[in-house]
């Protein structure tokens, strides 16, 4: 006889020390409290509009980071919580009545505060309640000793009307630098709240540090040769119910992080700016990195996605099924044209990939840099070993090379190998050097990884192409050895010169090749399923 009991799935306390692990990043995080406030507005109807409007200040939400002090506040203007609702509001993965929207699973607001720091504290005044109530969140003591979460009131004005979330015992740092990445991030997820309407109102107004955040610029679209803007409207698309609209377009001056497609849900973005949603069988890419072309760099859209799912940290759709192949299938279709308009812009395009207004501001943020007292010192001081020196110290490089500083090698020709290196041997040494090697046809290249001028580059962009113009000068040197007695610059450049054509021309290959085979793979029948 088969007996049939039943137990409860349960989560224990030690759940919310696990939070911290989550793969949020900073402006995610932050987005949680942003999209509690929005959406507390949106709950009520035009209740907290009225009166926001009567004070004459709109939704506002302010993030302050105290550095000395280690601390994260996120202050807003909304229509708060009463009692019940904070306590309703600090029950995890319990979605409250009002819960809906960009705040539907009832998660964010715990999981980012305990993602950013270790103990947090929330204090809310409902409208018209007159009650402040303060709830205080030791995540430490909760998780291992079996602490509650202790609530106190004090009485204020009816007339008031706030949350404040403050979050101490940072387990993130959150570089200066980092900062004015954070706010662009911001500005592109709310850029249909901070945007102002036709009539000059902004639905929300965001700060960070008292700087107010912005929305992205708008876009300038370009044009084609009779003058018709490249952008246009998408038509309604329906998939398992699920209604998809937006817009594409194709930029007049693009760059990668501009590129690709904007996911938005309830007008939050989930995915974007400055890494959209980019599949492969419309922008190409022959690696991880996502592709590189005038496809990737200048068509861009923007998809309103309601109603699919997204991930806990809301940065990403989870499509089901089929649901992302069909949404390809109809993207793939509508970009076509502009696609191809995108990627007809090289040489014999409209105009320069490279126009001088851009060269021209590029050199202008060059001036000082190029003009400082260092540069001047260091053309002014220049002093050259004699040869003999320089060879010795390259080949002593060469020959104190381990297994461990071997990067990689390249067997590019029969008779040429170039064999990589990064080696840490002072900052006083060249940043890179070129050498034969022991054998012949082999040249080593040593990348001096204590070199100071590394530590000026953040992006992984610029590291590779570094890197890679490194191997292209070594090889042209190396080349330009081999046919003429006396190696001279403008030898080398002109070698260097037919291989940067190379390089772009199998780049661009490379990505038509992999468009087109995603093309015919996604449009193929499927098995057992009859065609068209």
């Amino acid at each position: 006889m088969t007996q049939i009991f039943e137990a409860e799935l349960t989560v224990g306390p030690r759940a919310i020390d696990a939070y911290s692990r989550l793969s949020y990043t900073m402006w995610f995080a932050l987005a949680e409290f942003v999209d509690n406030s929005t959406q507390s507005r949106l709950n009520y109807g035009n209740l907290i509009d009225e009166v926001l409007q009567e004070e004459g200040r709109p939704l506002t939400v302010s993030i302050v980071h105290d550095r000395p002090n280690k601390t994260l506040r996120i202050e807003d203007n909304s229509i708060g919580m009463s009692k019940d609702d904070l306590v309703a509001a600090l029950r995890i993965a319990h979605p409250t009545p009002d819960s809906k929207g960009r705040s539907k699973y009832g998660m964010g607001m715990k999981t980012a505060a305990c993602w950013i720091g270790a103990q947090w504290t929330v204090i809310t005044c409902e409208l018209g309640s007159s009650e402040e109530w303060t709830a205080t969140v030791d995540v430490d003591a909760i998780a291992n000793h079996g602490a509650k979460v202790p609530l106190t009131m004090r009485t204020v004005s009816r007339d008031e009307h706030y949350t404040f979330v403050t979050i101490g015992n940072l387990r993130r740092v959150i570089q200066k630098r980092s900062e004015e990445t954070i706010k662009d991030y911001l500005g592109s997820m709310y850029m249909f709240d901070l945007r102002p309407d036709v009539k000059g109102h902004v639905a929300l107004k965001l700060t960070y540090n008292g700087e107010e955040v912005m929305p992205p610029q708008e876009s300038d679209w370009d044009s084609d040769p009779s003058g018709t803007l490249m952008k246009r409207d998408l038509p309604t698309f329906a998939i398992d119910g699920k209604t998809i609209k937006g817009w594409i377009g194709v930029l007049r001056k693009g760059g990668r992080k501009y590129g690709g497609f904007s996911m938005f849900q309830n007008g939050r973005q989930i995915q974007g700016f400055p890494n959209a949603w980019k599949p492969n069988v419309i922008f190409g890419g022959v690696d991880d990195e996502g592709a590189n072309n005038l496809i990737a760099q200048r068509l861009t859209g923007v998809l309103l996605l309601d109603g699919f799912g997204v991930s806990h940290t809301k940065d990403r759709v989870l499509f089901e099924g089929e649901e992302e192949e069909a949404l390809e299938k109809f993207l793939v279709t509508e970009t076509k044209a502009y696609a191809e308009y995108a990627k007809s812009r090289r040489g014999g395009g409209r105009g320069p990939k490279w126009s001088k207004e851009q060269v021209r501001d590029l050199v202008k943020d060059m001036q000082t840099e190029f003009v400082s007292a260092e540069i001047k010192d260091a053309l002014n001081n220049a002093a050259l070993p004699p040869m003999e020196t320089i060879e010795a110290n390259n080949l002593q490089q060469r020959q104190s090379l381990t297994a461990d500083d071997e990067i990689g090698r390249l067997d590019i020709l029969p008779d040429l190998q170039v064999v990589i290196s990064l080696k840490e041997t002072s900052s006083y040494e060249p940043h890179v050097t070129f050498v034969p090697g022991a054998e012949a046809n082999v040249i080593h290249v040593i990348i001096n990884g204590l070199h100071p001028y590394y530590q000026t580059l953040e992006a992984k962009d610029a590291i590779s192409e570094c890197v890679q113009q490194y191997i292209f000068d070594a090889v042209a040197e190396f080349k330009a050895g081999k046919l003429i007695a006396r190696v001279n610059p403008d030898s080398v450049r002109s070698i260097k010169n037919n291989l940067l054509r190379a390089r772009a021309e199998q780049l661009d290959n490379a990505d038509t090749e992999v468009r087109a085979q995603a093309e015919a793979d996604l449009f193929a029948p499927k098995p057992g399923r009859a065609a068209g």
